[in-house]
């Protein structure tokens, strides 16, 4: 039987701030705490949720216990949902914290998350891989590599693999709207590039595949709340990102 552990920094701070995007995307922010020891909690983030009647797409599943837990009852309570399915985007921990609450349905994930994810199962849940708190190592039960299309009634949901901040990563485009759900391959204000599984120029590639798509509106995980509620970024933010790391290797090579 799992105990949640939470410290009680964690129960004072563990609050959502829900922005509705549109009438089938929610944007789900734990905020930026600069006194948490956690580097998400300082950088702040959250998660995204599209549905359609009485079902959802939980697209990843926040950074401490307690948290998935609020998302899903707020879109239980507000939106009526009765059926979930999650979406991983990548195997970071500050994701897929509540995996455990959706086992017994589908979690979508790249192959490689799953691979990740039970490869450090035990420290996980010891909560040593990159400190605590410790949770369920559950793993994505539903894997792809490449591109993976799901719906929700007639709204279409794209999933696409990328080679930015790391192996498996997936975007969440919904083409109707013309909006991509970056995750952690845009972020602001501070990004993190990770070079052991694509060389940077692998990386830059793929950004200017990315602008290549039919986007007009971004979201990311760890972004910018004012943003958001203004409406999200738009291409400059794909440019922006690349521009940072195309800085980087010039001055690595100076």
């Amino acid at each position: 039987m799992w105990t949640k552990k939470v410290n009680a920094l964690d129960e004072k701070i563990n609050y959502i701030d829900v922005v509705d995007i549109n009438d089938h995307l929610a944007y789900f922010y734990w905020g930026r705490h600069k006194d948490h020891s956690a580097m998400d909690m300082r950088l702040g983030g959250g998660t995204h949720a599209i549905y359609r009647g009485d079902s959802a797409i939980v697209v990843d599943t926040m950074n401490l216990p307690g948290q998935g837990e609020r998302v899903r009852k707020h879109l239980q309570d507000n939106y009526a949902i009765k059926y979930f399915m999650v979406v991983n985007t990548h195997w970071h921990l500050d994701h897929i914290t509540e995996n455990h609450l959706y086992k017994n349905g589908s979690i979508i994930g790249h192959a490689d998350t799953r691979k990740i994810i039970l490869a450090n199962k035990d420290a996980i849940e010891a909560g040593t891989l990159w400190g605590p708190p410790a949770f369920p190592a559950i793993p994505p039960n539903v894997t792809f590599k490449g591109r993976m299309d799901l719906w929700l009634e007639d709204l279409k949901v794209e999933l696409h693999e990328f080679a930015i901040h790391c192996e498996g990563h997936l975007a969440v485009h919904l083409p109707d709207d013309k909006i991509l759900l970056a995750a952690d391959m845009l972020e602001d204000p501070i990004w993190i590039f990770n070079f052991d599984f694509a060389t940077p120029e692998t990386q830059l590639a793929e950004f200017e595949r990315m602008m290549a798509m039919d986007i007009e509106r971004i979201y990311a995980s760890h972004c910018n709340l004012d943003t958001v509620k203004a409406g999200g970024y738009d291409k400059h933010f794909i440019k922006n990102n690349a521009t940072y790391l195309k800085r980087m290797i010039a001055d690595a090579d100076n």
